[in-house]
């Protein structure tokens, strides 16, 4: 991020104003309409009012999603950490999208604390942690506020770089109880074969991954329009050849929101399956309200793990029916 005027404090006034939010909002509705809002799914970044260290700006779907991740990592680390296994081997905490560590409430003005500093401030504390970014200066930012301790590294590189894995994958015990979480910010900054990786690597490693399925539906749209046919950032996401394959279509060529984002789902869950992972826990973050934005998912191989997240995040009752 450039220095100086373009790394400013946060002002009130900066916020986003209700016309803002119900123009995204519209936006997310109808991705087929328009052109693609240029910040609908980037994370602006601020100099926090506290400790003038950069905090990652989010609109209130996200804060949401943050809140419902650290509820989990809570209970996970506290049923988890007086196992003999995780006694002997280890509860290890990755993360490879982690930002500066504060978030702001770009609607309310209020900061709170990231992933990375929930995670450190668990009951439980894991017994290792290892934080990656490939901002430099979401990484210098972190460093500041995490301090200089030695069950905690923090390193910048890319999170679909065989390299950068592998020195990740060396800062942690292969043996150990492996909690990652995957938050990229736009579908393009994640690949499948980072979710293969970690997967092959580690053999007790349970995944919180963001699946984007507002904006992979977007992303899939845009190129198909512009008579892409190859796989693009949506199906390196997805790790599927031909993704404008799961676009589904009225008879008149309108498209169904809600099918393609179900067909986005259902092959996602079966690349995870075909892993060796139990079908997904998901819970959705709705922007605006009843339109599925995010999709936070639990991926497992283990049936403990997803009793531990249903219990923190239980499933919302089923919509209200008028008879």
């Amino acid at each position: 991020m450039p220095r100086g005027d373009d790394a400013r404090l946060f002002e009130i006034e900066n916020a986003l104003s209700d016309q803002e939010l119900a123009a995204e909002a519209a936006e997310a509705l109808a991705p087929a309409e328009g052109e693609r809002h240029p910040e609908l799914d980037t994370a602006r970044l601020w100099r926090s009012r506290d400790d003038g260290l950069l905090v990652r700006g989010v609109k209130p779907h996200s804060a949401e999603k943050s809140r419902l991740v650290s509820r989990g990592l809570g209970t996970v680390s506290s049923a988890m950490s007086g196992k003999w296994f995780t006694r002997k081997h280890g509860l290890e905490y990755l993360e490879l999208y982690s930002g500066p560590g504060r978030l702001l409430d770009e609607r309310t003005g209020q900061e709170q604390p990231g992933s990375p500093l929930q995670a450190l401030a668990v009951a439980k504390p894991f017994s290792r942690y290892v934080f990656s970014d490939f901002s430099e200066d979401c990484v210098e930012a972190l460093r500041a506020r995490v301090g200089d301790r030695a069950d905690v590294s923090v390193v910048q590189g890319d999170a679909n770089s065989p390299d950068h894995l592998d020195h990740v994958a060396g800062l942690l015990n292969p043996k150990a109880l492996l909690i990652v979480y995957l938050d990229p910010a736009r579908p393009q900054d994640l690949h499948w074969k980072t979710v293969e990786y970690l997967a092959e690597h580690f053999g007790f490693v349970d995944l919180i991954i963001n699946l984007p399925v507002n904006s992979l539906m977007r992303s899939i749209l845009g190129a198909y329009r512009g008579g892409g046919t190859g796989p693009g950032t949506a199906g390196r996401f997805l790790n599927h050849p031909r993704p404008h394959d799961l676009l589904c279509w009225t008879r008149t060529g309108k498209l169904i929101n809600g099918s393609t984002v179900a067909a986005i789902r259902d092959y996602y869950d079966k690349q995870l399956t075909a892993l060796g992972f139990k079908t997904p826990a998901r819970r959705t973050i709705e922007f605006p309200v009843g339109n599925p934005y995010y999709d936070v998912l639990l991926v497992s191989r283990h049936e403990m793990a997803r009793e531990l997240w249903d219990k923190t995040n239980p499933e919302p009752p089923p919509p209200a029916t008028l008879f």
